[in-house]
């Protein structure tokens, strides 16, 4: 009868009809029955009132109208739990009865008062409204006459006629019954459920399985597991108010937590009061009973963790049982959230294979920030937020209150600047609530650890775990175990709390605001640090030093550890006195970063600690210095050269001092200080050759060489890259080598000699191939894209710079990468794609900028100008 009506107007009908149904066996108290019958249907006649004159689609309305509902269906709770107690006869008449019905007419009368200031409705209840509503509940069904009966008769000494009644009643019908055929939106109970999330990203996928679940199946049982601040809570929420679901279970839907409850008793009891069901001695059972009674509900226990994770072993089965008894009322679908990743035994959970949330991705991580704070309007600040979000791991309580703080005046660079200072301590937004710090939601899951283990290993496993960011690597455990005493079973605690995950290749990795809050609450004691220092110390010095060959095999110890060797290494700078173990750690993971991903983290640490030993720190600033160079950081690597020059020659080591002078030259040439770079490296040669280093030497007329292309003196530079080309062949340097043809392809190109030009860089690829050089090799590439511009081939010459630009962008090679730019606007200018080219050119001209390097700034400005005044 009630299938076209729009929710919530549709259950008005048979929610008055299952309260007619209990009212008449509680007769034995007429009095107070008909006064709570007169106000229910008194509200009745106000809300038709009231959607008579505010429209027929009224979300508001419409929320009044669902808690009208939820207080009916309380009252029948309340009545049903008290029949059930007495199942032999009808309601006993005793004063608790009296006194729920009086209180529940009360509590009519108070919502009556509340919808007339709100809605600013008059009413004056006359027999033709309170009539209209009785003839509503009569309508109903037939089962409820002789109750109405008894009812209209309270009113029947203000009769005032049956039209008014009748207009009401056909109001109500066409309300009722057959709805407007407009949908509203859905607002469930706001006395008793919390509400919808405000922000909800990134969990869309897992919210549709788990509601597809939820409609279609009876007694499901669903768990959400995961670490603290992923957002369980919220995902519940969001199934509470899916639409789908309020339409299927309607007003039975209850939310509980547990967060700051003792026992499984006080668990109950707040449970039985979100039922209605009074004061008892047996919570849990009348709350079980309550439930029974329900065709079709909804129950979340939210924050299982405080009473599962216990101590107790009979208070942790006392949840367990009352768990089970939940799970076994066929009609009920339970959800749960907890930390940790082992769902509660003894029962079958629907979703055991898909319980455990992890971190949202970047995309959702952003969105959320930007719905909360904005979106940044300066590109800057938007690479900063996703280092942010990165940095935090897109942990959704870290992003949340990130964002939060945003909105107080903090722009992300400026957040990005707090979390390098302080990691989670700023990540705060109030009182100390899981909710509002981060450090209280970490400390939380740890509390859990410490209240459920008796030892201490489960604490110092999970410190290791927290100087190693790339996880705890098989290999590396496999070296711990005997430095434990059950290294599994600390193992297996950690996973069932949640404070480490196990990767795809069953390394333990740990969250990033995780690590950090434990790096500075944990410290591993000195046995296992000194265990870690010497596995760390091992792998880093089997790595390659250099490139050639073997590189790729060597670099296979170092690539899956470096994350974590930079961070033991940073912790032992900081923490112990420089040793030659140390000094050679740090130079050999520094060497493979320079060859893959240039970092200064290392040395730039170092060079603090070693005020005291100048040859230590001599060398140091020199590796620092090249790094620099690499980096295009020409004003840095110029003072860390000089600074390494100085320290040299009261050393005694004229091989080092030359290397400085060798570096210099470098950076100054790429400064286009072509006279202060030849006169650098001259001496710098006449020092290898007095030295009898015959390489270094060759490396510095290759430099030189480089000066005389620059220049435009090709013959000179063509004396010099031929002459230390056959010095790096004899001596089996391939490398230096392939640097000489490829600049000798250079020329080449530059002359315009196209085919000599591709063969001397085919060459020249193929060898920094074949030791492993990534830069080198895109270099080549970048070359050969300029080679089929000229000859015309655009295609090719798109995907050879598209491929060169990847590797320039993955090593952080400016200069290189604004050589790519320039070529892109050159191949988008001879395809007249003027304004694509102009583009290229404007980002090229920006990275030389920065690089200071203004000859090339005014080459890209005069290509711009030349186009714009083309167009």
């Amino acid at each position: 009868m009630t299938d076209g009506a729009p929710w919530p107007w549709k259950a008005i009908p048979q929610t008055v009809l299952q309260f007619t149904s209990m009212a008449e066996r509680a007769l034995d108290q007429p009095q107070k029955v008909r006064d709570l019958t007169d106000r229910i249907a008194r509200r009745i006649s106000l809300l038709l009132n009231i959607s008579q004159n505010k429209g027929s689609s009224n979300p508001e309305l419409d929320a009044y109208v669902e808690l009208f509902l939820a207080d009916v269906q309380r009252i029948i709770m309340r009545l049903r739990i008290i029949e059930k107690a007495h199942p032999a006869k009808a309601f006993p008449l005793t004063n608790h009865i009296d006194a729920i019905i009086a209180g529940e007419a009360e509590k009519m009368q108070t919502a009556l008062l509340e919808l007339q200031v709100r809605f600013a409705v008059h009413a004056a209840y006359t027999a033709e409204s309170v009539a209209a509503g009785v003839a509503a509940i009569q309508s109903v069904t037939n089962k409820t006459l002789a109750m109405t009966t008894t009812i209209a008769s309270t009113v029947e000494s203000t009769a005032v006629g049956v039209d008014a009644t009748q207009v009401m009643v056909t109001e109500m019908h066409a309300k009722v019954v057959h709805g407007d055929g407009k949908q509203t939106s859905h607002i469930t109970n706001r006395a008793r459920l919390p509400a919808r999330p405000s922000c909800f990203k990134g969990r869309m996928n897992q919210l549709s399985a788990l509601v597809k679940l939820v409609c279609e199946s009876l007694n499901v049982r669903i768990a959400i597991m995961g670490p603290g601040g992923m957002g369980k809570t919220s995902l519940a929420k969001a199934i509470l108010h899916d639409e789908a679901v309020v339409n299927v279970v309607q007003d039975n839907r209850f939310f509980v937590s547990v967060e700051d409850v003792i026992d499984i008793e006080s668990a109950a009891k707040r449970l039985a009061e979100q039922l209605g069901v009074g004061e008892t001695s047996d919570p849990q059972s009348a709350a079980i009973s309550a439930l029974q009674t329900l065709s079709r509900s909804l129950m979340v226990i939210d924050n299982l963790e405080t009473l599962w994770f216990s101590n107790n072993a009979a208070a942790q089965k006392d949840t367990e049982r009352f768990l089970q008894r939940l799970a076994d009322i066929p009609s009920l679908t339970l959800i749960v959230t907890s930390r940790g990743s082992v769902t509660p035994s003894g029962i079958e959970w629907t979703n055991d294979q898909s319980a455990e949330l992890d971190a949202i991705s970047l995309d959702a991580a952003r969105e959320t920030f930007e719905q909360i704070a904005g979106r940044p309007q300066v590109t800057t600040e938007c690479d900063a937020l996703d280092k942010l979000l990165t940095g935090v791991d897109c942990m959704p309580l870290a992003v949340t209150l990130l964002a939060q703080l945003a909105r107080h005046n903090n722009s992300p660079s400026q957040l990005l600047q707090r979390w390098h200072h302080s990691k989670t301590a700023f990540i705060r937004t109030g009182g100390d609530h899981r909710e509002s710090s981060v450090n209280v939601s970490i400390q939380i899951s740890l509390n859990l650890l410490r209240d459920m283990t008796s030892g201490t290993e489960g604490g110092q496993l999970l410190s290791i775990c927290a100087h190693l960011p790339d996880g705890l690597r098989l290999p590396v455990f496999a070296q711990l175990v005997s430095h434990f005493s059950d290294i599994h079973a600390a193992r297996d605690l950690l996973v069932t709390f949640a404070l480490v995950s196990v990767g795809s290749n069953d390394e333990l990795r740990m969250l990033s605001p995780v690590r950090h809050f434990v790096l500075n609450r944990l410290p591993m004691t000195a046995s296992h640090l000194a265990a870690l220092r010497d596995i760390y110390f091992a792998i880093a010095t089997s790595g390659p030093l250099e490139l050639d060959e073997n590189f790729s095999k060597l670099a296979k110890n170092v690539a899956p550890e470096y994350g974590n060797l930079t961070s033991l290494l940073l912790h032992l700078i900081e923490t112990e006195e420089p040793s030659w173990e140390l000094c050679d750690a740090v130079y050999a993971v520094s060497e493979y970063s320079y060859h893959t991903a240039p970092s200064p983290t290392l040395h730039e640490a170092f060079r603090l600690r070693l005020t005291t030993h100048p040859a230590w720190l001599a060398q140091c600033l020199l590796n620092l210095g090249r790094t620099r160079l690499i980096r295009d950081e020409y004003s840095l690597a110029i003072d860390n050269f000089q600074a390494a020059r100085e320290l040299h020659p009261t050393l005694g080591n004229k091989a080092s001092e030359a290397q400085c002078r060798q570096c210099l030259g470098m950076c100054l040439r790429m400064q286009d200080s072509y006279e202060a770079a030849e006169w650098e490296l001259h001496a710098a040669r006449d020092s290898f050759v007095e030295l009898d280093r015959e390489i270094d030497a060759a490396r510095c007329a290759q430099e030189l060489g480089d000066i005389y292309r620059m220049r435009g003196e090709n013959e000179q530079a063509i004396v010099h890259f031929t002459s230390a080309r056959d010095t790096f062949k004899g001596r089996g340097e391939r490398l230096y080598a392939a640097q000489c043809t490829r600049n000798l392809g250079l020329i080449q190109l530059d002359q315009d000699n196209l085919p000599a030009a591709e063969s001397e860089l085919q060459f020249a690829m193929s060898e920094f191939e074949a030791v492993c050089d990534s830069l080198g090799a895109a270099q080549c590439r970048k070359y050969l894209g300029d080679v089929r511009i000229r000859q015309g081939d655009y295609d090719s010459a798109e995907k050879l710079l598209v491929s060169a630009k990847d590797v320039y962008v993955q090593l952080g090679v400016q200069s290189d990468l604004a050589n790519c730019h320039w070529s892109f606007g050159m191949l988008y200018h001879n395809q007249g794609k003027t304004l694509e080219a102009i583009e290229s050119f404007e980002t090229a001209r920006n990275i030389y900028g920065l690089l200071g390097l203004q000859r090339n700034v005014a080459s890209c400005s005069s290509e711009i100008s030349e186009l714009r005044n083309a167009m």
